[in-house]
């Protein structure tokens, strides 16, 4: 499943960079794309979007919804699975998107509610301008993840915005393991 997450953060990406070529084609240059800002609120609802029309086929109840309105539920999105009488059987998902705050203290603040949940599946989306500001940040929560004497396995997406690059990065890890494994 965690392949498929990054398959849909590129489709995001691609419709992103996509987007930033037509508006400025729009504006008389086409070849001054890169400067055209993707703003965090808009990657937000865009990764929020693509998750919960996916999360929908594959038969998952999505917090936030914009389809029922349904806000935040504990974590900035989660896929949650009910039964037939519409008991909850659990979450399967758990993400926290923090595009707009650079300052790591603060990402770690969300980065560790995750360890918190019990999904199956934890994603983590971040941005920082350089490769290496996003791979050295990444390095520090596989840190971190690393000292958490996590109960339930669960597998770990980091997925690091690079506004320089214009593109997602990924690292992604099992934890709840006896060795965490970065892959």
């Amino acid at each position: 499943m965690i392949e498929q997450f990054k398959q849909w953060l590129l489709e995001v990406q691609d419709a992103a960079l996509e987007e930033k070529k037509e508006k400025a084609e729009k504006q008389g240059d086409a070849s001054q794309w890169k400067k055209q800002i993707w703003k965090s609120p808009e990657k937000n609802r865009a990764i929020k979007a693509k998750f919960r029309d996916e999360g929908a086929q594959l038969g998952y109840r999505s917090r936030p919804s914009y389809k029922t309105g349904a806000r935040e539920w504990l974590y900035d999105f989660v896929w949650r699975k009910f039964d037939d009488e519409n008991h909850l059987q659990e979450v399967v998902l758990a993400m926290e998107i923090e595009m707009s705050d650079r300052n790591m203290r603060s990402l770690m603040l969300d980065f560790t509610k995750l360890f918190q949940s019990d999904a199956s599946y934890k994603v983590f989306v971040f941005q920082f301008k350089t490769e290496d500001e996003v791979g050295a940040a990444m390095e520090h929560f596989i840190q971190s993840a690393q000292r958490y004497k996590t109960k339930i396995p669960a597998q770990m997406l980091l997925c690091g915005w690079s506004t320089s690059l214009n593109r997602f990065l990924f690292s992604d890890f099992k934890m709840g393991s006896p060795a965490l494994t970065v892959e």
